[in-house]
């Protein structure tokens, strides 16, 4: 496209229009993640996309501002996804039942820094076309994964009972239900409860919302997550 051709080449106009790219697309991405209350939000987005649109510039200047430089510029695009990896490693937490969060929010920071990369580069429509995509897929794919997690048989179960004792009535509701289950591991919380986490699976698509209500109803059930 003409529109964008101007933004390869090297002068100073073009570099601004880059980084402004990469800034919109880096908030583009942020607003989303901060709206939805995630912990890498607007801000690091917005800083992960200008570093790495700014890192290929960088790299472009050295190329073509000293004489017999010969810098293969891939490296520093390759060293940036590399580096931002340990970023989104930081947006990962395990949670006390095991399950991992923020795998969703560190792919997306991933991918605005390689946003951040194709605007640094002058390609600020396929910058600008990636961040539309991931905006959508954030928001459709988002409700479709929400929507097989709610009817899909398996699912893993922690739960937190107020007393030993009262373990066999959390087994009886899924037996009732007809779950099976394997992986039974019982512990002792600090405050002295009972920790019930398993793996199980319900017998039909869709039973699982009626499994996790009748465990609620019981009065000895403290917490419960199924996921």
């Amino acid at each position: 496209m003409e529109l964008f051709a101007g933004l390869r080449s090297f002068s100073f106009g073009a570099i601004v229009l880059r980084l402004l790219g990469a800034l919109l697309c880096g908030a583009m991405v942020g607003v989303d993640r901060e709206m939805r209350n995630k912990k890498a939000g607007l801000k690091t987005h917005v800083l992960v996309c200008l570093g790495a649109a700014l890192c290929v510039i960088v790299s472009e200047c050295i190329i073509l501002g000293r004489e017999g430089v010969t810098t293969d510029a891939t490296r520093v695009a390759a060293n940036v996804v590399t580096g931002v990896g340990f970023l989104c490693a930081a947006t990962l937490m395990t949670r006390g039942n095991g399950s991992l969060h923020g795998l969703t929010t560190a792919a997306g920071l991933w991918t605005t820094a390689v946003i951040g990369l194709a605007c640094g580069s002058g390609w600020l429509e396929v910058g600008l076309l990636t961040a539309v995509i991931v905006l959508l897929v954030f928001a459709l794919l988002g409700r479709v994964d929400d929507y097989i997690e709610g009817v899909s048989r398996g699912f893993d179960l922690y739960a937190e009972i107020m007393d030993y004792e009262d373990v066999p009535k959390l087994l009886d509701v899924l037996h009732a239900h007809g779950v099976h289950f394997n992986g039974l591991q019982v512990s002792k919380s600090p405050a002295g409860t009972a920790i019930v986490q398993l793996s199980a699976f319900t017998p039909h698509l869709g039973e699982k919302q009626g499994v996790a209500e009748s465990i609620r109803a019981l009065d000895c059930v403290r917490y419960l997550e199924m996921f």
